[in-house]
């Protein structure tokens, strides 16, 4: 009898430990993805508006360079490869990660602010690039192995997205202060200058990230984690792997136009009419961030199921919404200004919920696989080619095509997107209990 009394306290202390870690872990996770997500919106949103419409930089030339930086992504399942298989102490690669992009972040737009020279900003933004993933990857790992079950992933993806979307809002907020003229380049300036002081509260996410896998209570959590397993797992052939992966593809073909968006919108729609785009992104941000939690919801209603059945109501949601999406993108190719806004809430809404589903189920095929981190990150190499592929076409493209057209190509391919989806098929693999 007091045997087992000690048993039970040594694994009260090991449960004390695990979520003292998790928590650790939560605000580490919560910081780095905020910080991230500031220095997006700036590289997504206002540099493209900085580099085409006030720069004037040859869209050639940029396009060249967005192909070449943007090709350090196909990086990613070989980061995801490495921390499966060697990476002991992953706060150590993350933290050293964490100061490249940093540096990189304020070294490229330094050149590209003051020197307006593109190719010392291409190889510092291909550092920047390089450095997320490696942080991107760190983290999925460490997501994934705090992953016990399908509530708990998607809860996970949840509570990391809306602090990707809460960041978002940083840039917004200083762009409608700092930038009152906008071809002044002075107040550019200060705009960058401010999204650079706004990325080093990343620094404390070194404090408080505590790497789970070198922690002592590893084995209690790995039992926790086969007795919240489904009992009958799926099994994922190489051939649906190739077909979620051409979904992805093409669900981000979107970036066709976004680079060359915001420009658009100056140059066709005005300044006043920029102004409110970029104040909206407040909106578009908290309408995402509903969407995520409406996926949540949806999935929680599943939870009864086994995986295979989880992964055809994942597909069905995906397919719903997409045909939603591809319909609100062929309108808004034919829309005013305000119809854009008003498509562009509803598209945040859908985004929510076909990315939740998109994600959780890459993560519930990576989790059937022997190397979980690098079949994951093998699936997100479709983002990665959807970025060298995409994003330098509509750069250069953006010079004698319409904006319109290239909405109505990303409608084309999306529409293709759903293709793959509806022909992945699953089946039960084994039962574990």
């Amino acid at each position: 009898m007091k045997c087992l009394k000690t048993s039970s306290s040594v694994l009260l202390l090991d449960l004390k430990e695990i979520a003292r870690v998790k928590k650790r872990n939560y605000i580490s996770f919560f910081i780095i993805y905020f910080t991230l997500s500031i220095i997006q919106i700036y590289l997504a949103v206002y540099l493209p508006l900085y580099l085409l419409n006030i720069r004037l930089v040859v869209r050639s030339e940029l396009a060249f360079i967005q192909v070449l930086a943007f090709s350090v992504l196909f990086l990613d399942p070989v980061l995801g490869f490495v921390f499966d298989k060697y990476v002991k102490n992953k706060k150590i690669i993350i933290s050293f990660s964490i100061l490249l992009f940093l540096v990189s972040f304020f070294v490229s737009i330094y050149f590209v602010s003051i020197y307006n020279y593109l190719p010392i900003f291409g190889l510092f933004f291909a550092l920047n690039l390089l450095s997320q993933g490696i942080i991107k990857v760190g983290v999925s790992k460490m997501i994934i192995g705090l992953s016990a079950n399908e509530i708990i992933k998607d809860s996970n993806l949840v509570t990391i997205n809306i602090s990707s979307n809460i960041g978002s809002l940083i840039p917004s907020i200083v762009f409608l202060f700092v930038l009152s003229d906008l071809f002044d380049l002075n107040h550019w300036n200060m705009f960058f200058l401010i999204g650079v002081l706004s990325s080093l509260p990343m620094l404390l996410s070194i404090i408080f990230l505590k790497d789970f896998g070198n922690s002592i209570p590893k084995k209690k959590e790995l039992q926790n984690e086969v007795m919240n397993s489904p009992k009958v797992l799926p099994k994922v052939s190489p051939f649906n792997f190739i077909l979620l992966f051409l979904s992805y593809l093409l669900i981000w073909s979107d970036k066709l136009y976004q680079f060359p968006f915001s420009s658009w919108i100056l140059t066709k729609f005005g300044q006043q009419s920029f102004n409110l785009y970029s104040i909206s992104y407040i909106l578009f941000v908290l309408l995402n961030i509903s969407g995520w939690i409406i996926g949540q919801k949806i999935s929680k209603k599943t939870s009864a199921l086994d995986s295979t059945f989880k992964i055809k109501k994942r597909k069905e949601i995906i397919i719903i919404t997409v045909g939603i999406y591809i319909f609100l993108t062929f309108v808004m190719a034919f829309s005013d200004f305000f119809l854009i806004m008003i498509l562009q809430a509803i598209i945040q809404v859908l985004a929510g919920i076909f990315m939740l589903n998109y994600v959780s189920l890459m993560m519930t095929i990576a989790n059937s696989g022997k190397h979980k981190t690098f079949t994951f990150q093998s699936l997100k190499l479709a983002y990665a080619f959807s970025c060298v592929i995409f994003i330098p076409l509509g750069t250069f493209y953006s010079a004698f095509i319409p904006i319109e057209t290239l909405i109505i190509i990303t409608g084309i391919l999306s529409t293709l997107a759903l293709a793959p989806l509806i022909l992945l098929k699953v089946k039960p693999k084994k039962k574990l209990f």
